[in-house]
């Protein structure tokens, strides 16, 4: 018997020896193997429980180390190593009185210890209060200082995340959430929230769709963990081959799937309507932002805008800028109109405010530019306005704005119009010089970048393109019969270009 009992402490030694080796060279997992099966063969030594104990700490099994604590305690209700590593335990679960019990043991040896745990335990007291008074701020900053002596408190991480979703702050709310999940899992309920929340209000899609497969496998039988799944995938597909397009430059294709052939059945019609159904069920808080719709919204009205669509545009951009003062696109949108109206200033403030928010914006550069030229020309000259032509019109519509003028002003006409001989020379004398110039590529791009090709101020080196052409006078319409028009009159100022009217029947 004597031996047999010699024989277990030679074999109790040994595998303590292994499982300290094992410690010593950081791998506390292996080492646990060896403390079990030394307190399976001494279950009463409380040293060798009290390492074990220590082991499972520095993985991370605190309950387990808790129970081991407890355990010791129960065998030598004075051991100092247990007494204070269980009231640190405690006081990471925010057990405050059990803690402060265990510290109180010790005297003057947790003296510190204990101070810690006063200060934290107020903090939670003041936390608690504040969220009560709904003063979010001083809720998330008690809570903070009570979080930071008890990460592992449940109850602390979720009136933090509250109390910073009610101030707005959605992503540290969020990650509380998250927190709250691994301290204890089970309910599906907080993946729900932490998903939707993900998905809608920070456009954090990939994230939002690993939360949902924790869901899931917290719960594969949910029906609403697998709904979300099915939604958040098709959603997030459908965004990626709009991304695609857009980079493909295939911007009808991805507008396609962004307004779909309904007005509720493309993506962005889509995203409003689940997050709506989200937000209805308290899935979403509701400080909490859409960023995910304004994105598409932006999208949406980028491409409505490098396709021209400016009639579907306008209502999309203006959503964009009611969602976001600041919205790119919107203020680029914005911004056109109000050059089209000719309101140039307006649109210069406009791009102004843009560039504050957004610096390198290439398009408000050239848009700027478009703005303080026309705003210029304004002042001056505009040759559009005198042929009655938009500023894109192209050469067919320049021309056919010039002869349809010209035929109203024409001075053999003009009478019957209302106009006298000199204003209709006077005006006809302005459609030449504009026709001359707008149906000039060249001297169109010179004025386009807001350089007159007339403007005696500044005529362009090698001199001025129209010198000789008498344009100081009445172009058309000299004094005197028709006559005038042979050699160098009407005819004359189309040299090169052809004469508008050749064979136009009726004109003269």
């Amino acid at each position: 018997m004597q031996l047999g009992l010699q024989s277990l402490a030679v074999l109790i030694a040994l595998l303590l020896s292994s499982a300290k080796s094992y410690l010593a060279g950081g791998s506390p997992h292996d080492a646990l193997v060896y403390f079990d099966e030394a307190i399976s063969r001494d279950p009463s030594n409380y040293l060798t429980i009290f390492q074990r104990g220590a082991a499972y700490l520095s993985v991370g099994k605190n309950s387990k180390a808790l129970a081991d604590f407890d355990r010791v305690l129960e065998l030598k209700p004075k051991f100092e190593g247990a007494l204070l590593q269980r009231g640190r335990l405690r006081v990471k679960t925010a057990n405050w009185g059990d803690a402060k019990k265990d510290f109180k043991a010790l005297g003057s040896k947790a003296a510190g210890d204990l101070a810690e745990l006063e200060t934290a335990w107020q903090a939670s007291k003041s936390a608690e209060r504040a969220e009560k008074k709904h003063d979010w701020d001083a809720c998330v900053k008690e809570a903070t200082v009570a979080i930071d002596k008890a990460p592992m408190s449940v109850e602390l991480r979720q009136r933090r995340s509250r109390c910073n979703l009610e101030q707005g702050d959605v992503a540290a709310g969020i990650r509380d959430l998250s927190q709250v999940l691994q301290l204890a899992p089970g309910s599906v309920e907080p993946y729900i929230h932490v998903s939707n929340m993900l998905f809608y209000s920070l456009a954090e899609t990939e994230r939002a769709i690993a939360e949902t497969r924790k869901c899931l496998r917290s719960d594969p039988d949910s029906k609403q963990c697998s709904r979300l799944m099915r939604r958040e995938k098709q959603i997030a597909k459908a965004i990626k081959d709009v991304d695609d397009l857009k980079h493909n430059m295939k911007y009808s294709k991805a507008l396609d799937i962004l307004l779909g052939k309904q007005r509720d059945d493309g993506l962005l019609a889509t995203v409003k309507a689940e997050e709506k159904e989200a937000r209805d069920a308290h899935h979403i808080h509701h400080t909490a932002p859409s960023n995910l719709y304004t994105e598409v919204l932006e999208t949406t009205c980028q491409l409505l805008r490098e396709t021209k669509s400016k009639q579907k545009a306008q209502q999309i951009c203006q959503e964009a800028l009611q969602r976001n003062p600041h919205s790119l696109q919107g203020l680029l949108d914005k911004a056109e109109r109000q050059i089209d109206a000719d309101e140039f200033e307006d649109a210069i403030r406009t791009l102004n405010e843009l560039r504050e928010h957004h610096s390198d914006s290439v398009d408000a550069q050239k848009l700027m530019q478009k703005a303080q030229t026309l705003l210029k020309r304004s002042k001056e000259k505009d040759y559009y306005k005198v042929l009655e032509v938009d500023r894109d019109a192209d050469p067919q519509t320049i021309k056919r704005s010039y002869r349809r003028l010209s035929k109203i002003y024409h001075p053999d006409r003009a009478s019957s119009k209302g106009y006298t001989k000199e204003a209709a020379e006077k005006k006809m004398a302005e459609l030449n010089e504009a026709y001359e110039v707008l149906s000039d590529p060249e001297l169109k791009a010179r004025f386009d970048r807001g350089d007159d090709p007339n403007n005696p101020q500044g005529p362009p080196p090698g001199g001025h393109p129209f010198q000789g052409a008498q344009f100081n006078q009445p172009f058309f319409f000299q004094q005197g019969s028709r006559q005038k028009f042979q050699g160098q009159g009407f005819r004359q100022g189309f040299q090169g270009h052809g004469f508008p009217f050749q064979g136009f029947p009726g004109f003269f």
